[in-house]
């Protein structure tokens, strides 16, 4: 995960300025030294707090470690969330959709030599966490869908949950040969023009 991307203070909107400060710093490092390097003092120096004053909010460096990374999902969903409601056609708005929380999150985690073990480090909690993330994430695209595509005969719902189920599954094939951030970004777009031309059909 970038530092540049994780350093700004919205990637957390959710908890005290201090939970933030430490989300922010946990990530930052861990990206820098992966997980296993990494320190409750590193997170403690990068947040600007003692170690003791670290223990005030969080068990563990696991712990630490599991509350950033689903704060850096809700973040990337918000914004994916946001891009469905901005203006734009239906193909930008579902390109904004992807870019935003796959496109993000992929470039962030090549910008880490450690991202293999970032990714092996997520807890049973933590992955229970995100699939609410998702789940919110797939409500929102559902929202969107309705409204473009409109109907609640059988082919329109039907067709809804095709969009859906491409839009949700197709990001993680494209990740199968570790494209660099371009190509997969562009891979993004031409699933979301794909989809979009469908429905605009």
């Amino acid at each position: 995960m970038a530092a540049d991307e994780a350093s700004d203070d919205s990637i957390v909107q959710r908890g005290g300025p201090q939970r933030r400060a430490i989300h922010v710093a946990a990530i930052a490092q861990i990206s820098e030294r992966g997980f296993s390097a990494t320190s409750m003092a590193n997170i403690a120096d990068a947040a600007g707090m003692s170690r003791p004053a670290l223990y005030q909010y969080f068990r563990n460096k696991g712990d630490i470690f599991s509350s950033a990374f689903v704060a850096l999902f809700n973040d990337h969903a918000d914004r994916a969330l946001q891009a469905l409601d901005d203006d734009g056609t239906n193909a930008q708005r579902l390109d904004g959709f992807l870019q935003r929380f796959e496109g993000d999150l992929w470039e962030q985690m090549a910008a880490s030599e450690h991202s293999e073990e970032i990714m092996s480090a997520k807890t049973a909690d933590t992955a229970e966490e995100i699939q609410y993330v998702v789940a919110r994430l797939r409500s929102g695209l559902a929202t969107f869908l309705a409204t473009a595509f409109p109907g609640w005969n059988q082919t329109a719902t039907a067709r809804r949950a095709e969009w859906a189920e491409v839009l949700e599954l197709s990001p993680k094939g494209f990740k199968f040969d570790s494209p660099d951030v371009a190509v997969y970004r562009r891979r993004l777009t031409t699933l979301a023009r794909g989809v979009a031309a469908d429905i605009d059909a």
